[in-house]
């Protein structure tokens, strides 16, 4: 009987012993761990190096005259692509869109009035200053009769996804260091970075306050600022 008592003090205490030390381990799983979360931002200016330009031309002609029409539009672009060329860009910097054509109507006469005859030349290339001494002085062309009807550029860099890898890391350096700063005259120290996520990138013109959820890919000047946030969370100790 003695021997019993003693048996089941003994398993009891143990069962104590064991429950205390699951308890403990518990609570250090369960407690919450002191973190930081701040947002670092990295940002840069930068220039084009490619440009896109699409030149419309346009030409006209008699409603009976179709051939004639497509004749005049088609040496309207053969000259232009010359004059291109002349200044030094290359053929496979240039390519052309089918043509179009539409019609003026007179709805009281019920007939054709003119055709209009229109053709896309596309030009890429990284002749910045060519393409712009063209497109921004269409006089130019149209002193060669070179009947331009619409123009549009755009810039382009290269270099876009290096640039957006090395402004990652500029933005979780400056989340580190606004932490940091946070942190400056307290006794908490901060510990190592636990989980980390990078924004959608900015592309705009310098100075642009504008911003997307989806991101911004500007394409209308050569000098741009690209710009992303780093979410970041540290462990503090």
């Amino acid at each position: 009987m003695e021997q019993s008592v003693k048996t089941g003090l003994v398993v009891g205490i143990a069962l104590v012993v064991a429950a205390l030390i699951l308890g403990v381990s518990f609570y250090q799983v369960q407690k919450p761990k002191s973190t930081i979360q701040v947002v670092g931002l990295g940002m840069q200016e930068f220039d084009s190096d490619t440009v896109k330009w699409v030149v419309t031309i346009e030409e006209e002609s008699e409603p009976d005259d179709l051939k004639g029409g497509y004749r005049k539009l088609d040496k309207s672009v053969q000259d232009l692509i010359s004059d291109l060329k002349a200044r030094g860009i290359a053929d496979e910097e240039i390519s052309i869109k089918p043509p179009y054509i539409s019609k003026d109507y007179n709805y009281e006469e019920a007939r054709v009035t003119r055709i209009r005859y229109q053709q896309s030349v596309i030009v890429i290339t990284k002749d910045i200053d060519t393409v712009e001494k063209l497109a921004f002085n269409p006089i130019e062309l149209l002193e060669k009769d070179i009947n331009v009807m619409s123009s549009k550029v755009e810039f382009f860099y290269s270099g876009t996804d290096e640039l957006k890898k090395a402004l990652v890391a500029d933005a979780t350096a400056n989340a580190r260091e606004r932490a940091e700063m946070m942190l400056e005259n307290t006794d908490v120290k901060l510990g190592k970075l636990i989980s980390l996520r990078s924004g959608v990138f900015q592309i705009t013109e310098p100075y642009s306050t504008d911003v997307s959820s989806l991101g911004i890919y500007d394409t209308s000047t050569k000098r741009k600022q690209i710009s992303v946030t780093a979410t970041a969370v540290f462990a503090l100790q």
